[in-house]
């Protein structure tokens, strides 16, 4: 008799059901599963050799006809019952599916409760930057030159437990200047922000570029003096 040909979604449907897959963490499961069954079966038989004792080879005709009637199949199996497995640490390869299906979802959703996250800090970080005008603007922009140009210290810290808008927004920036990929990201999915804080940075750049002017212009004006200063010296005092 010619066996019956299944068709493709037939022999998928059998791989699902009847095709088991182990997880890494269950990696020992193929020896104990062979224990287990080793176990199970020494057990059945030692349970059908207890009940099948008095009918050894040696055994007088008349003992065996006595004891015919109580040795049926029926009271066999009712009397010796073999004890059922059951397997851990171990799926069908459906239920695999199923699993590698749902981590997937779940993968998705939080990669866009980040994306969120991000998002919400970057637009905060963002608009607080850019609220700030006069001297908090002058001071914003000088707090975030020192911290921009450092490793991550104790301020760095302190700002990142802080709760305020402003510090926040400076760590914010701090970790965009650091190279921060997910910072980066968050500009990059809202362009309108990006060019807000591009804006920003380059007023911040500019007042920079003021008080370096001034702090040269300082140090050019002392070292001028200083110049004065020998110069009368050595009017005063000639050298004979």
């Amino acid at each position: 008799m010619a066996k019956e040909r299944k068709s493709p979604q037939e022999k998928k449907s059998l791989e699902y059901t009847r095709d088991h897959f182990t997880f890494a963490e269950h990696s020992s499961f193929p020896k104990t599963w062979k224990r287990k069954k080793t176990h199970a079966n020494r057990e059945y038989r030692r349970k059908s050799d207890e009940l099948l004792v008095q009918a050894k080879p040696g055994m007088a005709a008349d003992d065996v006809a006595l004891i015919a009637d109580d040795l049926t199949a029926a009271l066999f199996q009712k009397s010796v019952v073999r004890k059922p497995l059951r397997k851990t640490g171990t799926v069908t390869a459906g239920e695999k599916v199923k699993l590698g299906l749902a981590k997937r979802d779940q993968r998705v959703g939080r990669r866009a409760q980040s994306h969120e996250a991000y998002d919400r800090a970057a637009t905060l970080a963002v608009r607080t930057l850019t609220s700030l005008d006069g001297e908090r603007l002058v001071s914003a922009a000088r707090r975030a030159g020192i911290l921009c140009g450092l490793g991550f210290t104790e301020e760095h810290g302190r700002l990142l437990r802080s709760s305020d808008s402003l510090d926040r927004a400076l760590y914010f920036l701090y970790l965009l200047t650091s190279g921060s990929g997910r910072e980066i990201d968050a500009l990059r999915r809202n362009e309108e922000l990006g060019a807000a804080l591009t804006a920003w940075v380059t007023k911040a750049n500019r007042i920079l570029a003021r008080d370096r002017r001034a702090i040269e212009k300082k140090v050019e004006q002392k070292q001028m003096a200083g110049k004065k200063v020998n110069a009368l010296r050595r009017a005063t005092h000639p050298i004979v």
